[in-house]
């Protein structure tokens, strides 16, 4: 799963190598820290090292730690990675899925992830990363009864098949509450059965979606602590 989420990441940003640590950074992903981050668990490599290289890009720092975080570091949040235990059920037959398969399609899932994100300002970076990555991904997008685009997600599986990511879930805010994420959801386990792999994904705490997710067949699997880097300078 670990794996996944990074080669996933990695999409989204640039991988910088700093002796046993790594690094993934995009300034133009603005308040971000799920795509830009580091691990520096058994590395000798400073914090402060590390955290340069998010600095010289004009981004905060934010370390993934599996265990206890150092003092130091200021907690920002609790990422949580979760597994399917349960087969996919029967979806809302007021909501439609599909995968995107032309630019017009992803350049909709573009639009939505950004509404449902609230981050307009991301759209020209995301539009490029998915000219350049969509073809390595399953792009989700909802429709709901009136056939207007309410939700997406986006599906990683990694060439070995064994596991496939579940990430950029998100509905319009407009569209909440009314069954969206859990019909995408119910339509990525059934694809995800029908391949043969494990079905997985993350919220983070400040998200409060964890019992959601529960509650649509998923358990956790292990926590992350990300934690910030005070500035220096």
């Amino acid at each position: 799963m670990e794996e996944n989420e990074w080669a996933f990441c990695s999409l989204w940003t640039k991988k910088i190598e700093i002796r046993c640590a790594t690094a993934l950074v995009n300034p133009r992903l603005e308040g971000d820290y799920f795509f830009s981050r580091a691990t520096v668990e058994n590395c000798d490599v400073p914090y402060e090292q590390v955290a340069k290289v998010f600095w010289d890009a004009g981004i905060d720092c934010h370390l993934y730690f599996f265990k206890s975080p150092p003092q130091g570091l200021r907690v920002a949040d609790t990422m949580y990675v979760l597994r399917s235990t349960k087969k996919a059920g029967h979806n809302d037959g007021r909501i439609r899925i599909v995968v995107c398969k032309s630019s017009e399609e992803v350049a909709t899932w573009v639009d939505v992830f950004c509404r449902s994100f609230s981050v307009p300002r991301w759209k020209d970076e995301v539009a490029r990363i998915m000219a350049a990555s969509a073809k390595r991904l399953d792009l989700l997008l909802a429709y709901n009864e009136d056939n207007l685009p309410a939700g997406c997600a986006a599906l990683f599986t990694k060439s070995d098949n064994s596991m496939t990511g579940t990430y950029c879930l998100g509905t319009i805010p407009a569209y909440r509450n009314k069954g969206v994420a859990r019909s995408i959801l119910n339509f990525a386990k059934a694809l995800a059965e029908k391949r043969g792999s494990l079905l997985f994904l993350q919220t983070l705490g400040s998200e409060n979606l964890l019992g959601l997710y529960k509650s649509a067949g998923f358990e956790i699997a292990y926590t992350k602590t990300i934690c910030s880097v005070p500035r220096t300078t």
